[in-house]
């Protein structure tokens, strides 16, 4: 993700964060089972990109400027998607 990305995708990213950050604080307010989260982002990422890699690091932005744990959601990129 060293691309930089356009007014246009940021927006995007933005309008993605809006609509997630409901399902995020849920998840940053409940019982961690893995560190950080990462099982149910992983989870989340993989069911809402449809196994897209591409469409899940779209997804990635938008749920970490939605609240959640950083590396949670990175890790469960990287063992999910």
């Amino acid at each position: 993700m060293t691309n930089i990305l356009t007014p246009k995708q940021i927006a995007l990213i933005s309008d993605l964060a809006n609509d997630l950050r409901e399902t995020v604080t849920e998840i940053e307010t409940s019982v961690p089972t893995t560190r950080g989260h990462y099982g149910r982002y992983g989870s989340l990422l993989s069911r809402f990109s449809n196994g897209n890699r591409q469409n899940a690091a779209v997804l990635l932005l938008a749920i970490i400027e939605a609240g959640a744990n950083e590396q949670g959601a990175r890790d469960g990129f990287k063992a999910f998607c």
